[in-house]
């Protein structure tokens, strides 16, 4: 968890990076918790919008196939150093800046944004999925219960 939060307050830096990242639809239909928390996860999604360094788009299920079906990855862009990538799998990750392995995971990536969802059209579905999914469900005594 606190590594969690280290990276959160990255993005409070005064020069954050641009992050820009796609998700697979699936992330906000599989439930990871219950409602009051994948409720939350997904509010956090949308309140990521109000910084402007952050881009969220998301792919489809309408998309098919695309290039990350194999899997996910991260392509991580710098100014003066060489550009790296990071994939995992279920035990491990793997971090490179193996040109050959960057220039297809960039190229793979390239495609990606062109395939989903615009940042606005993203955030209207993640918001529909938070109400349709995971809204507030009143009690018995008629308050509102996770």
């Amino acid at each position: 968890m606190a590594a969690r939060l280290e990276r959160q307050r990255i993005l409070a830096r005064e020069k954050p990076p641009l992050v820009w990242v796609v998700l697979d639809e699936a992330v906000s239909h599989r439930p990871f918790g219950d409602q009051q928390v994948m409720r939350e996860r997904l509010t956090h999604l949308l309140n990521l919008r109000d910084r402007r360094q952050v881009r969220i788009q998301v792919l489809p299920f309408a998309a098919g196939q695309h290039p990350a079906t194999a899997g996910s990855f991260t392509v991580m862009r710098f100014d003066t150093d060489p550009d790296i990538t990071y994939s995992e799998n279920y035990d491990s990750g793997c971090m490179t800046a193996n040109p050959d392995l960057v220039g297809d995971c960039s190229h793979r990536y390239g495609h990606l944004p062109a395939a989903a969802l615009s940042v606005e059209d993203s955030a209207a579905l993640i918001a529909r999925v938070r109400e349709e999914r995971y809204a507030e469900q009143p009690g018995s005594d008629g308050r509102a219960v996770a």
